[in-house]
């Protein structure tokens, strides 16, 4: 049995194929693709946080419970038994298993445990194959914006970086190709670029299901949880997490999703966009690295369009009385009403 592993990026419509495999898993087993589900209907996050570095301030441990190293070893090898007993259940009448997961390549960063994954799937697989989908640095850390938001972050701009120093992992793609290409072997890497322009159908469902599966995919009809808030349901959401701090974070998480519901319904629309001049700055780190990758692999000199002309000339200033407004309204319904 071969094994497709889909590794993200972030921000790559990764949500949407994951419902769409979801929705549509007894579909596709009867037709010999198995989507993997022993630790999560929707995706393969439970994998990858067994095979990521062990951090006690990492959400997911936190969340689960796992911050003591021993209590995370047993947690470790109850997962990976998991999930070999499914993969020999599904061999028994499929011929492709499908693990899905953003957080393959945004937490499992470390060479070595890159490798670790390679040499577990590689016990259990006759043939695997890594995809990984690839979006314009500067765009996915506009699209994690609301994402990071979410999750209790104060932050609305881009990660810095500083000229001498080391690029942000998450965003260095020839560096998860260097590290992803060791681990697996060149030949078992495949990279796509998320653009509408070269996706097979001109989405990721599509793109995956002709590509990678060779059987039908239908677009999932459930809605992303992921509405986009605008710039100024954005700002009041980081206004709440300053005033909630870092240290409660993961104790307010409730409260920050009632408060996330809220905002969807009164407030979506364009989020924030920084200045073209420093987009364009953000992405510069990157094109050397990008453009290797694209020579190595793409066997064309960019990898990807260059045009800077969906941000603005200049920054907006902030509607911080609007965001005010919006938390005060909030209140007001959640208290009076």
């Amino acid at each position: 049995m071969r094994c497709i592993l889909h590794i993200g990026t972030e921000k790559t419509g990764t949500t949407a194929l994951q419902y769409a495999l979801r929705a549509q898993r007894e579909a596709l087993s009867a037709l010999g693709v198995f989507y993997a589900n022993a630790l999560g209907e929707l995706n393969s996050r439970h994998l990858a946080a067994a095979f990521s570095a062990f951090a006690d301030s990492d959400a997911f441990l936190i969340t689960h419970g796992l911050t003591d190293p021993a209590k995370f070893a047993r947690w470790r090898e109850r997962t990976l038994s998991e999930i070999r007993d499914e993969i020999s259940l599904a061999s028994e009448r499929h011929d492709t298993y499908v693990l899905s997961s953003e957080h393959f390549s945004s937490r499992v960063l470390i060479d070595n445990d890159v490798i670790e994954l390679a040499q577990f799937l590689s016990s259990q697989f006759s043939e695997i194959r890594v995809v990984c989908y690839l979006r314009r640095q500067d765009e996915m850390a506009v699209s994690r914006i609301n994402e990071q938001l979410r999750a209790g972050f104060p932050k609305m701009d881009f990660p810095s970086i500083r000229g001498d120093g080391p690029l942000p992992r998450l965003y260095d793609y020839f560096g998860l190709f260097k590290r992803w290409s060791f681990a697996f072997g060149s030949a078992s890497v495949q990279f796509r670029i998320f653009d509408r322009a070269e996706l097979v159908g001109g989405d990721i469902v599509s793109d995956f299901s002709q590509t990678q599966l060779g059987v039908p995919i239908e677009i999932g009809f459930e809605a992303s949880p992921n509405a986009s808030l605008s710039a100024t349901a954005q700002l009041a959401l980081k206004m709440f997490n300053e005033v909630m701090g870092p240290e409660s974070r993961t104790h307010v998480a409730r409260q920050r999703r009632a408060l996330v519901k809220y905002l969807e319904k009164v407030a979506t629309g364009p989020g924030y966009k920084p200045a073209r001049a420093r987009a364009m700055d953000f992405y510069g780190h990157f094109r050397q690295g990008n453009n290797g990758l694209s020579t190595v692999y793409f066997n064309r000199e960019h990898l990807f369009n260059e045009r800077f002309d969906g941000y603005p000339e200049y920054e907006v200033k902030p509607d911080v009385r609007g965001a005010s407004s919006l938390l005060r309204e909030y209140f007001e319904y959640l208290y009076l009403s």
